[in-house]
């Protein structure tokens, strides 16, 4: 627990639509040599969150005297934080660019960054950085601290990506599929059947979201059936459901995707399913 002699003067929190909560565990904030030298020296105290971490000063001066000192003394008018990540498939459920590799820096001197209310959010710089250490890096500069009459809120705002859903269906048990087609949900409706012929040699019925790109998420936010609309006199009317084949066909794993060579690179989501 922070003692009641500290002063809480900034805080750094995660938030990530990918999950339920929103709120993103799995980035981690180290400060680098120097500024975990100062932070030391003039005896911080960081506290982590789920979903960020809580800094504190224990200073019986005003923090702007005291920020005033470490930059005469160290001359860094900044703090700096690396940032590592702890989960391997943070870059394919992230709307990032998915052939892109290095760092994501962040500073709270960004022009682009945007107020919101009592919070700064951090705008995103996109660094190029083949053999990168790190997940990304954070500078949090005095100025900003000592302006603000609260304790800095800093937010980093990450969105999930969207990919193409496709389901392919390999039919073992030669179940009779006379009109088969996926049930539709809020307005997201699949194009096929399309028949394939896998890698494996197999045949497979390939059913996509084609243009429509669907959030991936934690957890599952839409149901989709394979259903068969069997043949009937009278017809069944079309907007019967038919006759379910598979209820409750899988979501996403998150580590698989694909990438359609279109203009746009449209990722995708491939989905195996055997009846």
């Amino acid at each position: 627990m922070i003692q009641s002699n500290f002063i809480k003067i900034f805080s750094v929190a995660v938030y990530h639509t990918f999950y339920d909560n929103s709120k993103c565990n799995c980035l981690h904030f180290t400060p680098n040599a120097k500024t975990a030298k100062a932070l030391h020296k003039f005896g911080f105290k960081t506290n982590h969150v789920a979903n960020g971490f809580e800094l504190f000063s224990n200073t019986k001066s005003s923090v702007s005297d005291l920020l005033e000192y470490i930059l005469k003394t160290t001359h860094q008018d900044y703090f700096e934080f690396d940032i590592s990540c702890s989960n391997p498939n943070f870059i394919l459920f992230t709307a990032l660019p998915i052939n892109w590799l290095g760092e994501i820096n962040y500073s709270s001197q960004d022009s682009k960054n945007q107020i919101d209310k009592d919070s700064i959010i951090l705008n995103q710089t996109l660094e190029t950085k083949p053999m990168s250490k790190y997940f990304g890096n954070l500078k949090i500069y005095f100025e900003d601290i000592k302006k603000s009459t609260d304790p800095l809120l800093l937010q980093i705002n990450f969105t999930a990506r969207a990919t193409q859903w496709q389901y392919y269906f390999i039919n073992k048990n030669n179940i009779q599929l006379s009109d088969p087609s996926i049930s539709e949900k809020e307005n997201i409706q699949f194009d096929g059947p399309q028949k394939m012929t896998l890698q494996t040699g197999e045949q497979a019925l390939l059913f996509t979201s084609g243009s429509t790109n669907i959030l991936l998420s934690e957890k599952p936010k839409y149901k989709f059936d394979l259903v068969n609309k069997t043949a009937s006199n009278p017809p069944l009317p079309t907007n019967s459901k038919g006759k379910i084949i598979f209820k409750g066909l899988p979501v996403p794993d998150v580590s698989r995707i694909g990438i359609i060579e279109n203009q746009n690179h449209q990722v995708t989501s491939p989905m195996y399913i055997y009846l």
